[in-house]
C-alpha cells in the first residue's frame, strides 16, 4: 500500500462477480457463459460426429471450434470430445444485433476518440470514453443501466449487443450483453436488475474482470496509489473468482475486495461505515473556503466526490485526501453536494455518506468601495465602512492599508503601502488610465490576523468623463 498525498486526484459488484486475471483465451470464454434461463444451442457428442458436424449443429463455423472447446472446457481443443459430451455454443460466436450506449450527461472535457462530445450522444462498440481532471460521464446502456465513469478515466465500450434467443417459456427473446474495459481511473454503476441478460455485465481492468449482474457497484483500476484493482459491493452477493489462482471468494453487501494476480487467497473486507455527517453543512465563505469533517476510525484517508446535483450525476471532482478536509475555492460559490468516503489500509473505499454545502462568496471587506478623482487629478479610494467577519467590540475601526499593483497576481507594484487611520478614504498615486489592483489590508490588535480582499479598478484617467465615482469589484482568492 503506498503512502497517500496530501490531496491526490483521481471506483466496483452483485449477483455473480468473476474477479479473474485476463491473460488467455480460457478467461474469455468462462467470462461469457449465458444465463441459466437463456437457451442457447448445444449439442451432446455421437458416436461418428464430427467436429465440422458438430460446429454446424451450433450454428457456429468449424473454424472456430477452438473456442467452442476453450468455452466448455475440453481436455483437447483439436479432437471430438466423448460420447455423451454436451457442448453448448459460446455466446460471443452466435449471431447477434449490435445496440448503442447513450451518453446521459457529461461534465467538462471528456472525450470520444479523442474528440469533444456532449450529452445526447449514442455510442457504438469500441469507443474510447476519455475524461480528463474536472470532467465526467454517465453512460446509460440499451437495457437501462447506468455507469457513470469517474474524473480522469478511460473506459472503452467492448461489447455491446442483443441476442436473439428462447427463454425457458420458449419466447424469443433479445439477450443483452454488455462489456467494458477500464484502462484508467474509476467506473460506478447501477445495473438493471429485471433485464434480460445473456450474461453478467462485465468491467475488464489490467489484471481483472468483474461480471455483475443486478446491483451497485464500484470498480478502480490499479493506480500509483495502490497498486491492485478493487472492487466494492454496496448491494447483492458475488462471487469473487480468481480464475488464474482457481480461487474464489464470496462478497456479500458491504464487504469488497482487492484482487492480487500473485496470491491465491482472497479476503473478504468489511468496509468502512459511512462517515457521520449531516445532511446539511453550514455554509463556508470564499476566500478561504475550506470545509472540515470528523476524522472517522481507521481511515488511513478520505475519498471527497463534489457534484453539481444530488443525484451525483454531474461530478466535478474525485478527490483521494490524507485527512478530513476539502479545499472547496476552485468550485468557487454554489450549492455543491458532497459524497465522502473513508478508505481503509488496503484501499477499499468504505460506505457512502452524502452531505450538501453552500459555498459563498465573501462579503466585500469595504462596503460601496470607489474610487474619485479628487482637486489635484490624484484618485482617491472610498468606501463607506469596513465589514470585518468578526465585527470589533464597540464600533472600534480598524487599520487600512492599500497598496497598489500592475497585475492580478500582485507581484509588480505600483505603490508602497497606503495607510490610512479611522478614515474611510485613502490617496492613491497618480495612475495612468488603465487596469489596476489595490489589495485592501484590514488590521488590529484585536484581530487574530489581518483580513485582506483584493479589488479590481478599471481606470478611465479623469473620472470626470465617466462619471464622478469608479465603482470596484473585489477579486475572489
Amino acid at each position: 500500500m503506498s503512502t497517500y498525498l496530501p490531496r491526490l486526484r483521481a471506483t466496483a459488484s452483485g449477483i455473480g462477480l468473476c474477479l479473474a486475471l485476463l491473460t488467455t483465451g480460457i478467461a474469455q470464454a468462462q467470462a461469457t457463459r449465458p444465463t441459466a434461463s437463456m437457451q442457447v444451442p448445444s449439442h451432446v457428442v455421437q458416436r461418428g460426429d464430427t467436429i465440422q458436424g458438430i460446429s454446424k449443429k451450433l450454428g457456429i463455423p468449424a473454424s472456430q471450434w477452438e473456442q467452442v472447446a476453450l468455452y466448455n472446457k475440453l481436455p483437447q481443443t483439436q479432437h471430438v470430445p466423448g460420447v455423451g459430451t454436451r457442448i453448448h455454443a459460446p455466446l460471443h460466436l452466435l449471431p447477434h444485433s449490435l445496440a448503442t450506449a447513450q451518453l446521459v450527461k457529461t461534465v467538462g472535457d471528456v472525450r470520444v476518440d479523442g474528440q469533444p462530445v456532449h450529452a445526447g450522444v449514442r455510442l457504438g462498440e469500441n469507443a474510447r470514453i476519455q475524461t480528463q481532471p474536472g470532467s465526467s460521464a454517465v453512460l446509460q446502456l440499451d437495457d437501462g443501466s447506468r455507469v457513470q465513469i469517474m474524473p480522469n478515466s478511460v473506459a472503452q465500450i467492448v461489447e455491446n449487443r442483443h441476442y436473439p434467443a428462447r427463454d425457458d417459456s420458449g419466447k424469443v427473446v433479445n439477450w443483452f450483453a454488455s462489456k467494458l474495459r477500464l484502462a484508467q481511473g474509476a467506473l460506478e454503476a447501477a445495473v438493471n436488475k429485471i433485464s434480460p441478460r445473456a450474461k453478467p455485465l462485465e468491467v475488464e481492468t489490467t489484471t481483472s474482470m468483474i461480471g455483475v449482474r443486478g446491483t451497485r457497484f464500484r470498480v478502480a483500476s490499479a493506480d500509483q496509489y495502490v497498486r491492485a484493482d478493487r472492487a466494492e459491493v454496496l448491494e447483492g452477493t458475488v462471487n469473487n473468482e480468481n480464475t488464474w489462482k482457481d480461487s474464489d471468494i464470496l462478497l456479500h453487501a458491504g464487504e469488497g475486495a482487492v484482487v492480487d494476480p500473485n496470491l491465491e487467497a482472497m479476503q473478504a473486507v468489511k468496509l468502512l461505515p459511512a462517515p457521520m455527517l449531516q445532511p446539511v453543512q453550514d455554509a463556508i465563505t470564499l476566500p478561504e473556503a475550506v470545509w472540515t469533517f470528523p476524522t472517522q476510525a481507521d481511515a488511513k484517508a478520505y475519498r471527497i466526490i463534489v457534484s453539481g446535483d444530488p443525484d451525483y450525476d454531474t461530478i466535478y471532482s474525485s478527490a483521494l485526501l490524507a485527512g478530513p478536509a476539502m479545499d472547496m475555492r476552485p468550485f468557487g460559490e454554489g450549492q455543491w453536494y458532497l459524497r465522502v468516503r473513508s478508505v481503509d489500509g488496503q484501499g477499499l473505499e468504505g460506505l457512502d455518506a452524502d452531505t450538501q454545502l453552500q459555498v459563498k462568496a465573501a462579503p466585500n471587506l469595504l462596503e460601496l468601495a470607489s474610487v474619485y478623482q479628487a482637486n489635484d487629478f490624484r484618485p482617491v479610494l472610498l468606501w463607506k465602512r469596513t465589514l470585518l467577519k468578526k465585527p470589533l467590540p464597540n464600533e472600534t475601526q480598524p487599520r487600512v492599508e492599500v497598496q497598489v499593483f500592475h497585475d492580478a497576481s500582485l507581484t509588480s507594484p505600483v505603490s508602497q503601502m497606503l495607510t490610512q487611520d479611522n478614515h474611510k478614504e485613502i490617496v492613491l498615486p497618480q495612475l495612468a488610465a488603465g487596469t489596476y489592483y489595490l489589495r485592501v489590508t484590514a488590521s488590529h490588535v484585536q484581530l487574530h490576523e489581518p483580513e485582506l480582499q483584493t479589488y479590481v479598478l478599471h481606470w478611465p484617467g479623469n473620472t470626470r468623463h465617466t462619471g464622478y465615482h469608479v465603482l470596484l469589484d473585489y477579486l475572489p482568492r
